[in-house]
């Protein structure tokens, strides 16, 4: 498998913002690819192309797809409406300019812009989903996406009560703190995500930890109060594209569990979306998808669930 990082737009400061792009010569070099793209999660706080598993990159991969994960900028120098803005923007990219720039040190590798499905994690299920609504779309996954959002009695509104997050240490940022989670001179669409027990989290991730601890990150993503932004599902029309969310049963994130996922079954199927399905993980959390393991050594229930959302996929382009 092959793999690049090609800039795709510029923030504000004009700063570069990459996307990760990846192919397999060995799958069929000579019949053109459909795009795959796939968005990361984090909240819109934290999170980057890199944190997309290998394991389902090489998946796709396999199936012909050429599978494009952009950046996007994070809170809190851009708000959720410039981050969907740039998703929307990483497809216009993806389907004009970059067969072409490929093509200038990949004579043989052909993309065909016509078959493009979206996938994503967490808040880039909600991505994913806002993508597949906006875009001529063949097929979306959503992997345990964040959900009605816009809602004001939803419990991402509130102080999160998950152990997880009401018993984090409460964060005021130094000014050096805020140095590194609002950097000058640069909008940040890129930064690490802390995984419980592998890495030493770093403010902007304390940070995160203390809104979602005290109900503030949604105010935070959208300082405007415009909370219909964060909710693909007030756009939904009968013309969306087949949609399946894996949605995992032990889920605590706010946003995202399977009453939620249930609701928006049923509420694509009642604007008339033609396919729409729930693959329900049993005893897994968010992120069950994540581990390095899962997909290599792992090829149990986990993968087998990613094995289904990513043939969601390939099956209809």
């Amino acid at each position: 498998m092959e793999s690049i990082r090609i800039p795709f737009k510029s923030d504000k400061y004009g700063n570069s913002m990459d996307a990760r792009v990846s192919w397999d010569n060995q799958a069929s070099p000579q019949s053109p690819k459909p795009i795959a793209l796939v968005y990361h999660g984090g909240g819109l706080i934290v999170g980057s192309s890199e944190m997309i598993p290998h394991a389902q990159t090489a998946y796709l991969s396999a199936h012909n797809f050429l599978v494009v994960a952009p950046n996007y900028r994070l809170a809190p120098q851009a708000t959720a409406a410039e981050a969907f803005a740039d998703c929307e923007e990483a497809y216009d990219w993806a389907t004009t300019a970059l067969p072409a720039a490929l093509a200038a040190a990949h004579a043989l590798l052909q993309v065909d812009t016509s078959r493009v499905v979206a996938y994503g994690h967490s808040f880039g299920g909600t991505l994913a989903l806002h993508v597949g609504g906006a875009k001529n779309v063949k097929a979306v996954t959503a992997f345990y996406p964040s959900l009605f959002l816009a809602d004001a009695t939803s419990a991402a509104h509130a102080p999160a009560r998950a152990p997880l997050f009401a018993t984090a240490a409460d964060f005021a940022p130094s000014k050096a703190d805020w140095a590194a989670i609002a950097p000058a001179a640069t909008q940040l669409c890129e930064a690490p995500l802390a995984l419980p027990g592998t890495t030493v989290p770093e403010p902007r991730n304390k940070w995160q930890m203390h809104l979602l601890k005290h109900g503030q990150w949604l105010s935070t993503l959208q300082p405007d109060g415009e909370y219909a932004v964060l909710n693909p599902l007030t756009r939904v029309r009968a013309q969306w594209p087949p949609v399946l969310i894996v949605q995992s049963a032990a889920d605590e994130v706010p946003g995202s569990n399977v009453g939620l996922a249930r609701r928006a079954e049923a509420e694509m199927r009642a604007a008339g979306v033609a396919e729409v399905r729930v693959v329900v993980v049993e005893g897994e959390g968010h992120m069950f998808d994540l581990p390095a393991s899962v997909g290599t050594t792992d090829l149990g229930a986990r993968w087998g669930a990613v094995v289904e959302g990513l043939e969601w996929l390939c099956g209809r382009v």
